[in-house]
Formats: structure tokens, sequence, C-alpha cells
């Protein structure tokens, strides 16, 4: 939620300018990248020569080529804040889509879906819209619901009524990515935090406080889809985690573009982002076909709100151009995700 995320920034600035020490844990041990550079091997962005090789061990699927553009892209969490913004991204695109809920009722009435610039119907009577009933706790649920589509992306999280951390953003990120495996959905789009794989950090502990182990069970659901599609090696499915900054609204919650963020791996720097602009990205996501962002995690921020997690990372924030932590930039999204 905006309020997890905004703090777990603004914590990240204390923790930056070295007011805290936080002491290790086992499980945070478990958890944590393990270099100081702050990278690991499964989060690597995928790039050069290693680009041609990571296709043919993931052959995109067919509507990668646009032979199956009528197959809808399915939004589970449609009823939050960014998982309404994702669904009005792809109507105002033309894309049908699947508004999946646990309710089965959609759009949320808080949401203004004018800030990814649509205006249009946002009822059952729009034919690109299927409002639909799914609960990520029922794996039959999901594999019903996700059966035929193009596309996933996972915009669910724990709140009051809907399930705890580990029953949505643990288990059932899980469940959903082996439901797109099994029904061999061509991408699978999650969207996650900054900050999971850096669990000795103020900003982690804090929001693990606000939700009841919310950060942990992120961290252990990226774990757990990476493994998933690991395992099912000749799969022409592909996922995506995104780690986005804190959600920068209402203040700034507008469409600012490609060109405005910044990219980079191993939970060493973030920033603030808006919901419009994750929404965008997580859509521009499961339509890409770059193989440099596929069967990866990154952090996606803007560029010019950028902080170091922690202190020790101080030097990757000061020297742009270091050799350790790419930060990729571009003005189209292809540009950005090809880096």
């Amino acid at each position: 939620s905006r309020n997890h995320l905004s703090a777990f920034l603004l914590l990240s600035v204390v923790i930056a300018a070295g007011i805290f020490v936080v002491n290790n844990t086992p499980q945070a041990d478990a958890l944590s990248l393990s270099n100081d550079g702050g990278l690991n091997r499964r989060d690597i962005l995928i790039g050069g020569s290693a680009a041609a090789a990571a296709a043919a061990n993931f052959p995109f699927a067919s509507w990668a080529s646009g032979n199956d553009k009528a197959a809808p892209i399915a939004i589970l969490g449609a009823s939050g804040r960014t998982g309404a913004l994702c669904v009005a991204s792809c109507l105002r695109r033309g894309l049908p889509v699947k508004a999946l809920t646990r309710s089965g009722t959609w759009p949320p009435a808080k949401t203004d879906l004018k800030a990814v610039g649509y205006d249009g119907d946002a009822t059952p009577s729009n034919p690109l819209l299927t409002i639909e009933a799914c609960d990520v706790k029922n794996a039959e649920s999901l594999m019903a619901s996700l059966a035929g589509c193009r596309a996933v992306i996972y915009a669910a999280s724990a709140s009051k009524n809907g399930g705890n951390s580990k029953e949505i953003d643990g288990d059932g990120v899980i469940a959903a990515g082996e439901s797109c495996l099994k029904n061999k959905v061509g991408r699978y789009i999650v969207l996650s935090s900054g900050g999971t794989t850096r669990p000795n950090s103020l900003g982690f502990r804090f929001t693990e406080m606000a939700v009841a182990g919310i950060m942990t069970n992120k961290r252990l659901g990226e774990v757990g889809v990476a493994n998933a599609f690991a395992k099912d090696g000749k799969s022409s499915s592909s996922y995506t985690i995104v780690r986005p900054g804190g959600l920068d609204e209402p203040k700034q919650n507008i469409i600012l573009g490609p060109s405005a963020l910044e990219i980079t791996q191993g939970d060493v720097l973030a920033g603030f982002v808006s919901r419009a602009d994750v929404a965008e990205a997580a859509l521009e996501l499961a339509l890409s076909s770059v193989p440099n962002v596929q069967n990866t995690a990154f952090e996606l921020y803007y560029g010019n709100k950028v902080v170091p997690v922690d202190r020790k990372y101080k030097k990757y924030y000061a020297d742009p151009d270091n050799e350790v932590v790419a930060r990729l930039h571009g003005d189209s999204y292809e540009e950005l995700f090809k880096g």
C-alpha cells in the first residue's frame, strides 16, 4: 500500500544517513542477498551475448509474435489501487482484459481511472472487459480464471477482508505462477515491493510490522515463482518480478512515462514512483518479448528521486556509472527494458 512503501522509502533515507543500526536475525540471513554489491544470479538481468541463449531456453509464447492478440490479459487484485489502473491501462490501449477480484465487482469506487488516461466505459457492457470473481487462495479458481489468457499481472496484496500476507503475498503469488505454467500463459508479472531482499534494513522491518509478515512473504513469493519457472524450464511462459519504490500518490499519481523511470537490481537503490507508472510499466512488461526482462526481478522508481537502501550503498548512488549496479534508462519502454 502507499503507506507501507512510502514508509520504506522515508526510512531508507534515515538509514542512508547512518542514524540507525539493525542487527541480523537467522531468518533475515536466509532471505538476504549474499554479496556486498547486492546482486544475485537469479535476479540479474540477462544482457549482451546471454540474451540469445536465454531466448533459446525460454522460447516466446505464440502471443508474443502477435498470433493471439484476442486473448485477454488477466489482472489479479483488480480492485486494488494499482490493479484497477492496470485494467484501465489495458482498456485505454484497446486490449481485452479480465478484471479479477475476490468479490467479482469492478471498478473500485475510490480509484480514478483517469490517472492512466482512461475515461471510457468501465462497466460489463464494454466488450473488452470481463469482470470475474477469483480467489487467489483457491487453486481451482485460479486455473479457471487464467485459462486462455495471454498474460497475467499479479497486483493483489494482503487486506483485512481478502487474506493475510502469507495467503496473498506469498502462497497466492506462487499459486498464480503455477497456474500460469499449467495454462501455458505467455507472461506472468508480479508486483512485489522494493526492499524484499534487505530484511536487516529498518525499512523492511518497519513495513513488516505495519502488515504482519508482508515483506518476508513477498520475498518467499518471489523465490517460489522463480523456483517454479526454473523447474519447468522447457515452458514458453516467462515471469518478471517488479519491485516498485514508494508509491507517490495522491501527490503525483500521473504517468511520467519510461524516460522518467530507472531500473536497477539487487535492492541497492530505491525511490518513489506513481501507481500510474507502475501500472503502465507492468502492462508493457506483460506485452514485452525482450529477453532482458524475462525470468528476472528488478526495482523500478523515478530516476530523479533515488536513495540508497542502506548507507553502505551510498557509493552506487554517488556513482551512476559504477560497474556493479547498472542503472537502466530509456526514452521508450523497449529501450528501458533492453538497458
